[in-house]
């Protein structure tokens, strides 16, 4: 069985950092005392909850290539394709990098997966790899088709 890339970040680190920041910001209320400070803290523990949302959703991220199948995972379900499925692959900009959303030709139409391939080591070259290797017939975007032409200068593909 292969195993799923390994995420590009250091999240536990992140998510630490995080939760001590807001930790000495209550504590800190909590010792100058002023009116208020209650409400201020319920403010910095939902800052918290949401940045540490952010960073757990990206943490979840998932891809794994086992011969013809890509398994990823954005968010919630993990999704396999199948090579032969894929139809078109375009791309889109994230903070972290230039990401893929793949259309699938399903049994009820055609689907799109998402595919964060910047948050992972090796996440482009192992995508694109894997296109050209199971699903050449994948139509590319001008994105993709650049990404592609980069990876191969560099020598991360054939």
């Amino acid at each position: 069985m292969a195993e799923p890339l390994e995420l590009s970040y250091n999240w536990p680190f992140q998510l630490a950092a995080v939760t001590v920041t807001a930790l000495a910001c209550i504590v800190l209320l909590a010792l100058t005392g002023t009116s208020g400070w209650q409400t201020v803290a319920a403010f910095v523990v939902l800052l918290w909850v949401l940045v540490g949302g952010s960073i757990y959703l990206r943490a979840r991220a998932f891809l794994r290539v086992e011969g013809s199948e890509l398994t990823v995972r954005r968010f919630r379900s993990k999704h396999t394709i199948s090579g032969p499925q894929v139809l078109r692959v375009t791309e889109y900009i994230t903070r972290q990098g230039p990401c893929h959303r793949l259309t699938v030709q399903t049994e009820t139409g055609s689907r799109r997966y998402s595919v964060p391939t910047a948050l992972f080591r090796g996440g482009h070259s192992t995508l694109f790899g894997w296109l050209m290797f199971r699903a050449p017939q994948a139509e590319l975007d001008r994105g993709s088709a650049k990404t592609l032409e980069q990876l191969r200068t560099r020598g991360l593909i054939e």
